[in-house]
């Protein structure tokens, strides 16, 4: 029977099948083996006896694994440091295989946990039988990575014991001469105070030191104040901290560590800045490396508690006091976070330990400890006498770090060995583990990232042609044969050795290109070597579950913080300063403190050991990084992304969306090419995750979904892959760009997809648009008022009837404080005329020429309401002689023109979004305003203003359609249905909006701590006119419900306003849902002179206070709320915005 194979013994309670025979295949030989599955191995082995028979090929992993027996001891002599790759075959069932090395007595291979977990195969245990029925007949998983597994677990008992810890004071843990030292391996060793030595770690300040450092007490949760106690309690005990009367007090908080405890931390920010740096340089990692290449044997040791090893030296404790709610301390010993520690503690090491180090027979960097011998006794020898030194001077050391008795080991990045040193497998892992491509667009990504190393490669041309073969027969029959193969094989690992990935110097800067992806990190380290560019390392980690649910600023610094702990020693003491380099703008505000997460503030700590620069560059120039992130093919399955809580169906129809939206693009039934913006097509192109959907599609319908230039399309559109990141940039182009102007859902849906498509299109404009703070903040919310409506008579043709309304008066821009709107009713176009509130009735005939009648001609009817201007005699005689009938508004009717109505409170919202805070640069902004409103779909006709008056759409620049060019007949029959359409749409609409005059409003309840946005009424403005200001401030927090309609909300300080609304002032405030709507953090404060100073953008304005002036500052990074009245004398650090303000204003 295929894909199965009978078992013929068991053995209950072990639960392992034997299984034989199997055949595999390792360096281009087969063997046929026996086999046993066993669920209690971790991963799969393979005998070394076998091995080493069969000369097979074998790969050093990256760190040596203990095996270990059920109950937790050491199984065998040696730890297993090798492994083996090979293709196995089970009766037609293929597959490739990674098995570690280790002796092995009753098969040649144990089929091991990770095997099973992988296949997840039906068992039959009474018959023996096993059935691959859950995986294709070829597998190729992506096993976990063995190298990281702290142990293999080989089960020997029939009884079910729990895996345990080792014990690190547990003498029988450690090899025989090693324990009388067990107590050096017990963390209770901390508890000694180190005594005072000539490394004691010096605080030496700057000269023109402040005298004295001031801070806050940070509020604390119940929790992490129980925490504190339990530290200061142990510490004092200790004497590691003592009571303190210091002028110098630096805050402290806690962050959780990675097993959810609580870490203290000092915020030592302040004492690091004028604290005189020590520039003794860590080991030369070539000397370090030098020392151990001859070796045959290893212990490597790892130092516990570091820090605290070192005392602070006399007379300097008080300068690192920190301030708690019990009180002020000071330490003792160092603590984490102060600045020096790497070169204290190096200087601390070397003279401790400088004789064993100068004779050869230790090997230190920072707190790893490499002893090397030839041979098994002097090992032993050289550890004794180590660990007499590290008794002598009270050291301790992490037993789960430390490595006994191996032939090899991994020091700095580099495999020490039989003799020799060789390249780290973690350093190019990403790149051997690159699966083999499986499309043409994996293979242009490949080349891709090849490409940038082929200046290295000698006759890279002719080792890539095979794959180049695949990119030139695009859309033809996919196939991948042994050329293929091998010229993948030999570009990996031509880019994985010598010259072109190469091992670092100590001199020479170095560069890590960073990049984040939604389900990985990628990264890649370079260094400087002869004026050229080599790759050190590269990265590719996955994102876990968790970390995929991050922000995009906290994926890409999780990116570098990946890639620090990675290459710590390469930069942590490297030589010059290094860069890093990012497509991310905001991460520049990561470098210091400021309102961080717990999350953040941990690994704000890290980057403080760091010398570097943060360079940002644009994404299309971070390819290496970039698609180092994206070759992370996880399980999604638990993610939250793209889940429908209700489905379309569950929904009433707003009123918008009950008009139906005509597709009448002249391009109907014809296949076109769209060319977008490369960067989207790029990003698009590389992306893999197609819904399922759409592929069925693609094959039941070919006339509906096809593929062309790697670009799926749905009924013309792009079909946009479960990417988020992507459908993020399009939606925020599409609505927060000047020429999208924050439409809403209606328009915005209709705008995105005349290029775009994904299945979840709808809903996601939704939330975009509910989200939007801009919105919320500015757009006018229409309730029904009650009063019978009385929608105008409908036009036939475009700009048969206009409209024509003022807006003003205005602050000034460019001498104008007015606008003229002129609308045609049919199809809803504007025209946008800047101008002034005493304009004549000769000017607005020249306006109405040059706007309109040039470009539409004359219409039949002209509807305004009462102005001066039209009551003219000049305008009626102008009437009168081009034949216009007037027809004036009824007087005090909100609904007898209120189309001009909403079309001003539209104009008023989009200039809202976009003028600058004196309301004086509006003119401005007027163009793109009015190509805003007739480029976006009106709710009543379904079509955009543009479409129904030209036939077309305009080309924005980034977006071009492409087709055949269709007869001007049909242009002209097409665009009559259109417009018949049309207007059977505004019909429909007219007498929707008679309907929806009865309707009642219900306001939604709070609750507190809800967020709301507050409507500007009654409260005073600082801006020229509230017609431009924003509708609502905030958003503020609920404090408690006063009565049954009335709110306290929490203001700023500087608002002296009573603080309770009514609800009708108040509107709930929607949260972001997507990464582009989400604000950065504001930047933090300047420390000058020690005081924190927070950045001023602008002076907005000024006004007399006393015999002085005040001047009103909006901050850097901060919305209009936080806008504070200060002095002059305050803004001495802002002559420059001081200057430009008096400069506009020189009769100040």
């Amino acid at each position: 029977m295929n894909n199965r194979y009978v078992v013929p013994q068991k053995r209950l309670g072990v639960q392992e099948l034997e299984v034989k025979p199997l055949l595999t295949t390792t360096n281009g030989k087969k063997l046929k083996l026996s086999a046993m599955v066993d669920s209690g191995c971790t991963h799969t082995c393979i005998d070394g006896e076998l091995v080493k028979k069969k000369k097979i090929p074998t790969k050093k992993l990256e760190r040596p694994i203990t095996c270990r027996n059920s109950d937790g001891t050491i199984a065998g002599k040696k730890d297993i440091t090798k492994f083996v790759k090979m293709d196995l075959n089970i009766n037609g069932h293929n597959e490739q295989l990674d098995a570690v090395v280790t002796p092995l007595q009753s098969s040649d291979l144990f089929l091991g946990h990770d095997w099973l977990t992988n296949h997840n195969p039906e068992i039959d245990w009474k018959q023996g039988i096993i059935k691959f029925n859950r995986c294709p007949t070829s597998c190729s998983f992506p096993h976990t990575d063995i190298s990281f597994e702290p142990r293999i677990r080989q089960l020997q008992s029939n009884e079910d014991t729990e895996e345990k810890e080792p014990d690190p004071t547990n003498p029988e843990d450690l090899p025989a001469y090693m324990k009388p030292f067990a107590h050096l391996f017990n963390k209770k060793n901390f508890d000694k105070l180190p005594e005072r030595t000539e490394w004691d770690h010096e605080i030496n300040f700057t000269e023109n030191a402040p005298t004295e450092i001031s801070s806050k007490v940070y509020s604390m949760t119940p929790l992490e104040r129980e925490e504190l106690d339990k530290f200061l309690d142990e510490n004092l005990a200790t004497n590691r901290i003592r009571p303190s009367k210091s002028p110098y007090a630096a805050p402290c908080f806690f962050v959780p560590k990675k097993d959810g405890s609580l870490r203290l931390c000092q915020d030592y920010r302040k004492l690091n800045d004028i604290t005189i740096k020590d520039k003794t340089p860590l080991p030369l990692i070539s000397e370090v490396l030098d020392q151990l290449k001859d070796a045959k044997v290893f212990n490597k040791l790892d130092i516990i508690w570091g820090y605290n090893n070192v005392r602070i030296r006399e007379g300097d404790e008080w300068k690192a006091a920190f301030l708690t709610n019990r009180g002020l301390f000071e330490p003792t010993v160092m603590f984490f976070g102060m600045s020096n520690f790497p070169a204290t503690f190096s200087r601390m090491m070397a003279t401790i330990f400088r004789e064993m180090i100068q004779d050869g027979s230790l090997a230190n960097y920072m707190d790893d400890f490499i002893i090397p011998a030839k041979d098994d006794e002097e090992l032993e020898a050289r550890t004794i006498r180590f660990l007499k030194i590290a008794e002598k001077h009270n050291l301790s050391f992490k037993r789960t770090k430390c490595e006994f008795n191996v032939s090899s080991t991994t020091v700095l990045g580099t495999v020490i060995g039989n003799g020799k040193a060789t390249m780290e497998e973690e350093k190019v892992k990403a790149i051997r583990d690159w699966a083999v491509p499986t499309t043409v667009k994996q293979v242009e990504s490949f080349l891709g990232f090849a490409n940038f190393y082929r200046r290295f490669i000698k006759n890279f041309s002719t080792i890539a042609q095979p794959l180049n073969e695949l990119k030139s027969k695009k859309g033809e029959k996919w196939y991948w044969n042994d050329e293929q193969q091998q010229a993948f094989e030999q570009i990996k690992q031509a880019i994985t050795s010598e010259p072109v990935l190469a091992l670092p110097k100590d001199k020479g800067q170095f560069r890590v290109e960073v990049d984040a992806s939604n389900y990985g990190t990628g990264a890649v380290l370079s260094q400087e070597q002869e004026n050229k560019w080599h790759p050190v390392a590269f990265m590719s980690k996955t994102l876990s579950e968790v970390e995929r649910n991050y922000e995009i600023y906290d994926k890409e610094l999780l990116a570098i913080i990946k890639a620090l702990k990675l290459w710590r020693h390469y930069l942590l003491d490297a030589k010059e300063q290094f860069e890093i380099w990012t497509d991310h703008e905001n991460l520049k505000y990561f470098r210091e403190p400021q309102k961080l997460n717990a999350r953040q503030a941990r690994w704000y700590l890290m980057l403080q050991e760091y010398d570097f620069l943060l360079r940002h560059i644009p994404g299309k120039t971070n390819t290496k990084a970039d698609i180092l992130s994206r070759l992370i093919k996880p399980d999604t399955s638990n993610d939250n992304r793209g889940v429908e809580m209700f489905k379309e169906k569950m929904f009433i129809r707003r009123l918008e969306e009950s008009t139906p939206i005509y597709d009448v693009t002249l391009l109907h039934n014809r296949r076109f090419e769209i060319l977008a913006d490369e960067t989207v097509l790029e990003k698009i192109r590389k992306c893999e995750r197609q819904e399922t959907r759409v592929l069925e599609e693609m094959k039941k319908q070919p006339e509906k979904v096809w593929e062309n230039k790697g670009i799926i399309y749905r009924q013309g559109r792009i079909y946009v892959p479960d990417n988020q990141e992507i459908r993020d940039f399009i939606l925020h182009d599409h609505h927060n760009s000047p020429d999208a102007g924050h439409p809403g859902t209606y328009r915005m849906l209709e705008s995105v997809k005349r290029t775009f498509w994904w299945p979840t299109i709808k809903t996601d404009i939704r939330r975009y648009v509910r989200g939007c703070d801009m919105c919320q903040k500015n757009k006018t919310i229409r309730r029904p008022d009650h009063i019978p409506l009385n929608p105008l008579p409908i036009p036939d043709k475009p700009w048969e009837e206009i409209s024509i309304d003022m807006i003003g008066p205005l602050p000034k821009s460019k001498e104008k404080d007015a606008i003229i709107v002129i609308v045609d009713r049919f199809s809803k176009m504007i025209h946008l005329v800047p101008t002034t509130t005493s304009l004549t009735s000769t000017n607005l005939a020249e306006i109405y020429k040059e706007e309109v009648w040039r470009h539409h001609g004359i219409p039949k009817r002209i509807i305004s309401d009462r102005g001066p201007q039209f009551a003219s005699k000049f305008m009626e005689s102008l009437c009168n002689a081009l034949g216009i009938e007037r027809n004036l508004s009824t007087a005090y009717h909100p609904q007898t023109d209120g189309q001009m109505e909403r079309m001003n409170q539209e104009i008023e919202t989009y200039l809202r979004a976009f003028i600058n805070y004196r309301q004086d640069d509006w003119t401005r902004w007027l163009p793109m305003a009015e190509f805003h409103y007739n480029d976006k779909t009106h709710a009543a006709t379904g079509q955009t203003p543009f479409f129904l008056n030209y036939g077309l759409h305009p080309w924005k620049g980034n977006i071009t359609i492409e087709t055949t060019n269709p007869t001007a007949t049909s242009l002209i029959e097409e665009l009559e249905n259109v417009r018949r359409e049309a207007k059977a749409a505004m019909e429909a609409n007219n007498e929707m909006m008679r309907e929806r005059g009865n309707n009642k409003h219900h306001k939604e309840p709070f609750a507190e701590g809800d967020k709301v946005w507050l409507e500007t009424t009654n409260i005073h403005s600082n801006r020229p006119t509230r017609k431009l200001d924003h509708k609502r401030y905030g958003p503020f927090e609920i404090l408690k419900q006063i009565g049954d309609r009335s709110y306290k909300l929490k203001l700023p300080d500087t608002w002296a306003i009573h603080n309770v609304f009514h609800t009708s002032l108040l509107t709930k405030v929607r949260d972001p849902e997507f990464d582009s709507q989400k604000k950065p953090t504001p930047p933090p404060p300047d420390i000058i002179n020690e005081e924190e100073e927070y950045e001023v953008e602008e002076i907005r304005e000024h006004r007399r206070k006393g015999r002085g002036i005040q001047f009103l500052v909006h901050w850097k990074g901060y919305g209009n709320e936080d806008d504070t009245w200060l002095p002059r004398s305050a803004l001495t650090n802002s002559a420059d915005i001081l200057k430009e303000y008096h400069e506009r204003n020189p009769f100040l």
